[in-house]
């Protein structure tokens, strides 16, 4: 029986010299490689055994393992993945770890099989006799069937088993971090790797003076949940493929709705790259996988927060509480007909190109008896989920929240917190306010644009009377 496990999955099984040649090279495995395995033997294969350390990893027969082709069977594709590198708990943090291998198999059915005649055909030299019609006797019976019962014995023990050991190297160290953004009602979570200090101990032991590189094709993160699967795009766009060297960390930032409910997300996290050696262009291909829950730390408690802040006297922005409590205002001066308060856009239908800055003009009408003391300001929060209705869908959630997103989040307002003059009584104040559009769309309405009245604290929302296309 002969075993390969070659270092270029891209040779041909029945190229044995080449197999040969790339087996003897092998050294080492790496954790979440893509291994081929080609078992060659005319006998019966039994069963099949991966070992990481002391822990059994995988035990299955040949059949469920290999693909079979004559004589010669191969890994199946997946294994790996699935059972070999399921899990990392089996290594060790000494960078001493090992897989084993171990293959039975029977190589007397080999023998057994050559004397056997093809297609159950007769020799020659029994084509001239004819069989007995004489009845057997019980003792015959007997003595024929203990002479199988031996024939069984005997191949039974002589199964035999191979073993191939190798260290085995993890090349990244992987974690991912996840905390709540409350104002933004989104969950960021950072996905870091680094090469590892298994990967420089690789290089210095079996490449030496040989640099190496870690080519990503492709890193893939997704929300998931039963059937549904949505890859999201990080913060910062990212192109593939790009390199990793020795030392090299790379950090990755997604953006997540909060959902709804108490169940956390789920992600599935897919890294696909290649440890390529230039100077003998060796390529190695590796695909790293695992899902886990986006689990958030535990919030203070609602009791200890307003014991602090109690404690704590918080300062005023030009004479008014604070924001968030303005916000939860339910009064506003456009609703109110004693204020006699009015506001009007110039132009309420206007068409701009993203990237480019634009400007509206608001006329403030003031027909109430007191002054106005006033600040502009672009409130682009996403709705929190209603935590009361029933479960939405994953892949429905994300969609509502994307659309979200793109009202509150693709037009900014550049004069932010804009202190308007104080307006007497009875007079008009035409302000002009500067935006930039950074999502193509159409905006019916301006929704995060509202207006405070530092005396009263009162919200006024203004953003109902414009509409806006991004080109």
């Amino acid at each position: 029986m002969e075993c390969y496990i070659p270092l270029d999955r891209l040779i041909a099984n029945d190229d044995i010299a080449q197999l040969a040649k790339s087996h003897e090279s092998r050294k080492f495995v790496l954790f979440d490689e893509d291994l081929k395995m080609v078992l060659r033997s005319k006998g019966t294969l039994r069963r099949f055994e991966a070992w990481i350390n002391d822990a059994k990893v995988y035990s299955s027969s040949i059949d469920s393992t290999f693909d079979r082709v004559g004589n010669v069977w191969q890994l199946k594709s997946g294994i790996c993945a699935r059972h070999f590198f399921r899990s990392s708990v089996a290594m060790n943090n000494g960078y001493n770890n090992l897989i084993k291998f171990t293959i039975d198999y029977d190589e007397s059915s080999e023998n057994n099989q050559t004397t056997t005649p093809l297609n159950g055909e007769m020799s020659e030299s029994d084509d001239d006799i004819l069989p007995s019609f004489e009845p057997v006797s019980w003792e015959s019976s007997i003595i024929k069937h203990t002479k199988h019962l031996n024939l069984e014995s005997a191949s039974q023990a002589e199964t035999e088993r191979t073993e191939l050991v190798y260290p085995i190297y993890s090349l990244l160290n992987m974690r991912l971090r996840n905390s709540s953004l409350r104002p933004r009602h989104s969950v960021i979570s950072s996905l870091d790797f680094q090469t590892s200090k298994a990967s420089i101990q690789l290089s210095q032991k079996y490449l030496p003076k040989q640099s190496f590189e870690l080519v990503f094709q492709e890193v893939l993160y997704e929300l998931v949940d039963k059937d549904t699967h949505i890859p999201l795009n990080p913060i910062c766009p990212l192109k593939t493929p790009f390199k990793c060297v020795a030392y090299d960390s790379w950090s990755l930032t997604y953006q997540l709705p909060i959902v709804s409910g108490t169940t956390p997300h789920r992600v599935s996290i897919a890294l696909n790259y290649i440890l390529s050696v230039p100077e003998t262009q060796l390529q190695i291909p590796v695909m790293t996988k695992w899902e886990t829950d986006v689990t958030l730390k535990r919030p203070m408690s609602s009791n200890s927060i307003s014991q602090v802040s109690s404690a704590i006297s918080t300062p005023r922005l030009y004479g008014i509480s604070p924001r968030n409590n303005v916000l939860n205002s339910t009064i506003s001066l456009v609703n109110n007909k004693s204020n006699n308060v009015r506001f009007k856009f110039v132009t309420n239908k206007v068409v701009v190109t993203k990237g480019e800055k634009f400007t509206l003009q608001l006329q403030i009408f003031n027909s109430s008896a007191s002054a106005l003391n006033m600040v502009v300001y672009y409130n682009n929060k996403v709705p929190l989920p209603d935590q009361q209705s029933s479960p939405v869908p994953l892949d429905k959630q994300f969609q509502l929240y994307k659309r979200q997103c793109k009202v509150s989040e693709g037009i900014i307002l550049l004069s932010n917190d804009y202190k308007i003059p104080t307006i007497e009584p009875h007079e008009t104040y035409l302000v002009d306010l500067d935006f930039i559009g950074i999502m193509s769309g159409l905006y019916s309405t301006l929704s995060g644009l509202k207006m405070i009245d530092l005396k009263t604290s009162e919200v006024i929302e203004i953003g109902q009377g414009c509409s806006i296309f991004v080109n």
